[in-house]
């Protein structure tokens, strides 16, 4: 996240946490794992596989070095989450943070609604736009700077008309204000039955 992003740690760990906490699921996917943060609230002996989705292969490495506690449970698979091949209704909680800014947000969501296991949720949190505050990656390595230019913000009004038409429906969602004076938003989506 560098140092710009530095202060998103541990409120994105945060977040995790308590989705986590209320979910307890069995088989958990992490899109865009990075190097795992968050994981760190994963308990083996309620969650039996952890799948990890990164683009970044330095970054699974670092992932699988940190969460070796994790064991056979948990597998890392080096690919784009709008491309990768994960067991439809596999999972009871789908987690994305922060990737949606650098994907295809229908996309994305499409596929998890595939993946979700009946009752399975949807966790996301985004970066919300505010005025004069540095984006994230600000000061950043060069190649960190060139994915933040890339980003696009998704609007939560987007996010709702999107998850709806993938037959997610939002189950709960509120604003995370950041010291920086950044915004987060969470939200959690369940498959319509």
């Amino acid at each position: 996240m560098g140092s710009a992003g530095a202060d998103l740690l541990t409120p994105l760990a945060s977040l995790f946490a308590k989705v986590y906490a209320a979910q307890r699921p069995a088989r958990l996917a992490v899109l865009g794992i990075s190097t795992g943060n968050g994981l760190e609230h994963v308990d083996p002996a309620v969650t039996r596989l952890v799948v990890g989705v990164d683009v970044n292969l330095s970054y699974l490495a670092v992932t699988r070095q940190r969460f070796m506690r994790l064991g056979p449970s948990l597998r890392l698979l080096c690919g784009d989450a709008e491309k990768v091949e994960l067991e439809a209704g596999g999972f009871d909680l789908v987690h994305a943070a922060l990737l949606l800014e650098h994907a295809d947000p229908r996309a994305i969501l499409s596929r998890v609604a595939g993946w979700l296991s009946p009752g399975g949720a949807f966790s996301v949190v985004l970066e919300l736009p505010d005025g004069g505050a540095a984006p994230a990656g600000g000061d950043a390595s060069p190649a960190l700077r060139a994915v933040a230019e890339r980003r696009r913000l998704v609007p939560p009004e987007e996010l709702r008309r999107l998850a709806a038409a993938a037959g997610l429906a939002e189950r709960r969602a509120f604003v995370v204000p950041l010291p920086s004076g950044r915004h987060l938003f969470a939200a959690l989506y369940g498959r319509r039955v």
